[in-house]
């Protein structure tokens, strides 16, 4: 193939933008760990009146790849101004890269992209992010035999030499692990968690009352934005998008598996679980207009299987005091009490020691390998 048939342009219209959400459908034919996404939901991400490009806080582009008049390919290109604000960079993000098995249109989608990021004076452009690391992110580079989990990215193993023949290199790895949901842990989380509440008296943990669902929304995020910001990739959540994720998530939340931690009256900690819908959102072939698919995907989801540990954290002046290992007790209890069978974490940074060693607590291996690459411009 030559890279001159390659023709890269924006997505201009309506038309477009259809070609650019239904390619991965065509992609991943015939691959049974391709969870196909929602496509409403993959238009909101895309959609400028997403709170997350609102007031200018980020801007993006998208790109097709085209060969003799056939999709091949696709990028957003994303500048992401609150993550350059807050971490004093000058990145721009690539994102919702998918590609045929063709490294000239991989390589012009993403030399598209770096172009448009440069255009807007950043220096290098990172990713993949659809479109932060507040959403799906990352490359899968280990655990290709099995689905992902729900707000988990999939691909093929092929597309670590597209990104990487394209000049990219690894930034940083979000490891996923996977453990059993047993009662083998419980007994000495269990000791471990009496031991911390005698030695902190002040610490109380309850359920999300969804009744009151915008205050437990403004607590959380306050916990959020404040015991995650000095992780690697973090980018404070405004007030309307965490709004927006909250509002996405709440029909999956089961309450005992949201463990809020208060030290007196001031929020200090949260921990997160809900089941994997997937297997229930593959059914959907992703639209909820046929009534038969939704009759089949509402009898999977009530089956209580799995479940992923989206998140867990714990502010900074209040680590290392055990609250999360009393968060962790009581959502393995909750988990147990619902029947679920196993429980995969995720994602954790590559060198996050801490929550590594808590989910080691859990007996949890080593499961699946995300990887955000990074390419100087």
């Amino acid at each position: 193939m030559s890279e001159a048939a390659v023709q890269v342009h924006k997505v201009a219209s309506r038309g477009d933008l259809r070609q650019f959400v239904d390619l991965p459908w065509r992609l991943y034919a015939g691959d049974p760990c391709w969870v196909p996404p929602l496509k409403k939901q993959v238009r909101a991400y895309l959609d400028p009146r997403h709170p997350f490009y609102a007031e200018g806080a980020a801007e993006r582009e998208l790109f097709l790849a085209r060969r003799n008049g056939r999709v091949c390919g696709r990028v957003a290109a994303i500048v992401n101004r609150a993550h350059n604000v807050f971490h004093g960079d000058r990145w721009g993000f690539f994102g919702f890269f998918e590609c045929e098995d063709d490294p000239a249109a991989a390589r012009a989608l993403l030399d598209a992209a770096a172009a448009w990021v440069r255009e807007r004076r950043c220096d290098t452009l990172a990713g993949p992010t659809n479109p932060s690391t507040n959403y799906e992110c990352g490359l899968l580079v280990k655990g290709f035999d099995s689905p992902p989990t729900v707000m988990m990215t999939y691909n093929p193993p092929r597309y670590v030499e597209l990104i990487e023949g394209a000049g990219f290199a690894k930034a940083k790895d979000l490891n996923a692990y996977l453990s059993p949901v047993h009662p083998g842990s419980l007994e000495r989380l269990a000791r471990f968690a009496r031991r911390t509440r005698e030695r902190e008296p002040s610490l109380r943990t309850r359920d999300p009352d969804l009744k009151q669902f915008q205050r437990e929304v403004a607590i959380i995020r306050d916990i959020y934005n404040s015991a995650w910001e000095k992780n690697w990739g973090f980018v404070p959540v405004s007030e309307k998008e965490f709004q927006w994720l909250a509002n996405d998530l709440k029909p999956l939340v089961d309450p005992p598996l949201l463990r809020i931690a208060f030290m007196g009256d001031d929020p200090a900690g949260f921990l997160l679980a809900i089941p994997d819908v997937n297997p229930a959102l593959a059914v959907l072939n992703g639209s909820l207009a046929n009534p038969v698919r939704l009759i089949r995907a509402w009898l999977i989801g009530r089956r209580r299987n799995g479940l992923r540990l989206i998140t867990m954290g714990v502010k900074e002046r209040y680590r290392l005091r055990g609250i999360e290992g009393v968060m962790f007790y009581e959502g393995l209890q909750a988990a147990l009490d619902r029947g679920y069978k196993w429980c995969e974490y995720s994602w954790i940074l590559e060198d996050n020691e801490l929550a590594k060693r808590t989910v080691r607590l859990m007996e949890a291996e080593l499961s699946k390998v995300y990887r955000i690459y990074a390419r100087p411009l």
